[in-house]
């Protein structure tokens, strides 16, 4: 299974990305993942005009999902994967 987060939004809005294989990701962040795939949050905005949005893309056997997520439902543990590149 292959991961991709991407992070838009914040007071620059600069987007970052990052990407997984499913083996390595810990199991706190393989956990997290699963939780939010089981039960994705509604995709309503965090308020505030300077809050992160984040997409999760999700390629396996199955095809690809997607799923969006606003800043306050993110589990931490995954919001610090995606990284700026320059």
């Amino acid at each position: 299974m292959r991961i991709k987060i991407e992070r838009t939004g914040g007071l620059v809005g600069r987007l970052a990305v990052g990407e997984r294989e499913e083996h390595e990701l810990t199991a706190a962040e393989n956990q997290a993942l699963q939780r939010l795939l089981q039960s994705p949050p509604p995709a309503t905005p965090s308020p505030g005009a300077d809050r992160f949005h984040f997409k999760i893309t999700v390629e396996d056997e199955k095809g690809t999902r997607e799923i969006e997520v606003p800043e306050h439902a993110m589990p931490q543990i995954l919001a610090g994967i995606p990284k700026i590149r320059l």
